[in-house]
């Protein structure tokens, strides 16, 4: 922009005559500074065209479509301008060409008048101030004390000005802006009938067809705080949860295989009951022989019907009321599943891996939830997944992601795909299942095995030896303020949030 200011400064100033100082004509001081009026007028009216060039083009449109149905009559005027932006532009750079053309012809004999006469009241010998005022170099002082009042008063400060007042300024300057635009339509509509012969003949297509915003433009738009300044932090971080829904595998989200509640096909409906009080799951997968023999998926709400009907006792079997299960890949994006399980009304997904062996399951609610976040989610919901022990001491769930340890603790575990949980983290870097009270140690972390569960980690404990990552952590814990919300994604099948328990 600042090239284009300077270019069209300097164009409209060497089109005007650069004469020798000598041979100005005389002028009366009422003469120089009518013209001097004249020249600060023509920067006055220059600067009105670019801040209406920059305020109609930089304001958002949906703003303005709101206005305009809300009844503002000025922001009828500017979205009429919008909608036909080649004859606003057009409109607009002949106004700053012509003004910019005539600041150059008027501006300069005056300002070399100005120089002229300042140059009489210098304390300097007669010969010496004849000589200056004979040298081109007066030429050269007029050029750039013109240029700078035009770039500066004429340019940079309108269009700034615009920018930081799109809205407002726009909606000023629209009604004498469509004026101007009418007006001088027969001389702008030949201007771009010029103008696309000239494309046609380069071989230009000319389409000013509006190009809608990418997905990935408005992404970028969402992120940049400067650039979405009215929105709020938790509105910018849901829409970019809407964005990112689409890229993300179902492995991510799935509650893994170690975390899933399932019932035997033999299962009662007493056995149901006993196990939503534990659990406090609704649905539930039904198994043959092993977790790998996944034959259905039966949910209170399928046991409504017959429950009031009274078809079903605390002995009754309930494999006769389940549902048929829907089998996905642990690369499937969510993207693709969530219309799926929409369109077919199920709430359960079973993800196998590439040899069909079952790697956990995942819920409508998950999905939902790796939008919205999960803070809509009861408090009963919520597990202790950290406990501070003392300053340097931490119970964690195994389960706990890796990402989400080296968030809260402010430490920096190493992160891989070879594993995703601390559990994971642990036994990948033994090379085997460790054992009860197991130590291994990293920098400044200490991790202890405390309790496994059958097959799997139940509890580590993480202790941080003395040294810079240490401080670091507990200064990120003691900011935690009791309770961090879980930021990003998480693998471990915990729900709601990573809560600190003293």
């Amino acid at each position: 922009m600042i090239e284009k200011v300077f270019l069209g400064s300097i164009v409209s100033l060497l089109g005007a005559r650069v004469q020798d100082i000598s041979d100005l004509p005389a002028m009366s001081l009422t003469e120089v500074l009518s013209r001097l009026l004249s020249v600060l007028l023509l920067i006055a009216i220059n600067a009105f065209f670019v801040a209406a060039e920059f305020s109609m083009v930089t304001v958002r449109r949906s703003r303005i479509n709101q206005l305009v149905d809300g009844g503002d009559v000025a922001a009828q005027t500017v979205q009429s301008l919008q909608q036909s932006i080649e004859r606003l532009l057009s409109t607009m750079q002949l106004g700053i060409t012509v003004s910019s053309l005539a600041i150059g012809w008027i501006g300069e004999s005056t300002i070399a008048v100005l120089v002229r006469m300042s140059i009489g009241y210098l304390p300097l010998p007669t010969y010496i101030k004849s000589g200056i005022a004979h040298s081109f170099s007066i030429s050269i002082v007029t050029f750039l004390l013109l240029a700078y009042l035009q770039i500066v008063l004429g340019e940079l400060f309108p269009k700034s000005v615009a920018l930081l007042y799109s809205e407002q300024l726009a909606r000023t300057l629209g009604p004498p802006s469509l004026l101007i635009a009418r007006l001088f339509n027969p001389f702008v509509s030949f201007l771009n009938q010029s103008t696309r012969s000239l494309l046609r003949f380069a071989g230009i297509e000319y389409d000013l067809r509006h190009r809608p915003v990418t997905p990935e433009e408005l992404q970028l738009i969402i992120a940049t705080s400067s650039e979405s300044s009215g929105l709020e932090a938790e509105k910018r971080e849901l829409l970019n949860n809407v964005f990112e829904f689409g890229e993300v595998w179902v492995e991510e989200v799935m509650v893994p295989r170690p975390s899933i509640v399932a019932l035997p096909k033999a299962a009662t409906f007493q056995t149901l009951l006993d196990e939503m009080a534990i659990s406090n799951h609704s649905r539930y997968p039904v198994t043959g022989d092993s977790l790998d023999d996944i034959i259905g998926i039966i949910g209170f709400k399928q046991l409504a019907k017959p429950l009031a009907q009274g078809l079903l006792s605390p002995d009754t079997p309930i494999v006769t009321w389940m549902g048929s299960v829907r089998f996905v890949p642990e690369m499937m994006l969510l993207g693709e599943l969530l219309p799926l399980m929409q369109s077919s009304s199920e709430e359960i997904a079973i993800v196998v891996d590439e040899f069909g062996g079952i790697s956990g399951l995942v819920t409508l609610r998950d999905l939902i939830a790796e939008i919205i976040g999960r803070s809509y989610e009861s408090s009963d919901s919520k597990e202790i997944a950290l406990q501070v022990l003392d300053d340097r001491t931490f119970l964690v769930q195994a389960q706990l992601n890796v990402d989400d340890v080296n968030q809260i603790l402010n430490v920096d575990l190493p992160v891989t795909d070879e594993y995703q949980t601390i559990g994971g983290f642990l036994s990948y870097q033994l090379q085997r299942m460790p054992a009860v009270g197991e130590v291994w140690r990293c920098d400044n972390v200490e991790l202890t095995v405390v309790s496994v569960c059958g097959p799997r980690l139940d509890q580590i404990q993480i202790h941080l030896l003395s040294g810079a990552a240490g401080d670091r952590a507990l200064s990120a814990v003691a900011a935690g303020e009791e309770e961090v919300v879980e930021k990003g994604r998480s693998n471990s099948g915990l729900k709601g949030v990573a809560k600190f328990s003293h």
